[in-house]
C-alpha cells in the first residue's frame, strides 16, 4: 500500500471519529438536559456514522494507519466536544 493511501485513510478514520466523539458529547449533554431534539438528532447521525465505519472496517485489512487516526480522531474529537458543548449549553 502507497503513503498516498495510508494517509487518505489515517485522515478518513480520524475525520469520522473526530465528529463522532464531537457529536457524543453534545449527545451526552442534550440527554442531560432532556432535549428530545437534540438527542434524536445525535442519536441517528452516530448511529449512521456507526454503520460506515463498520463497513469500511470489514472490507479493509487491518493495518496501524488506519487504527491510529480512529484513536487519535477520538480523542480529539472528545476535547473539541467538550469545548462545542459548552458553547451550545453554557456551563
Amino acid at each position: 500500500m502507497n503513503n498516498y493511501k495510508k494517509i487518505k485513510e489515517f485522515l478518513l478514520f480520524f475525520t469520522i471519529q473526530l465528529v463522532l466523539y464531537v457529536l457524543l458529547v453534545i449527545n451526552y449533554r442534550a440527554v442531560s438536559r432532556i432535549d428530545y431534539n437534540g438527542t434524536i438528532f445525535t442519536d441517528f447521525t452516530i448511529a449512521s456514522f456507526n454503520f460506515f465505519v463498520v463497513r469500511k472496517i470489514a472490507k479493509s485489512d487491518d493495518s496501524f494507519h488506519q487504527w491510529a487516526g480512529y484513536a487519535i480522531g477520538g480523542a480529539v474529537g472528545g476535547g473539541l466536544g467538550l469545548y462545542l458543548s459548552k458553547l451550545l449549553f453554557g456551563c
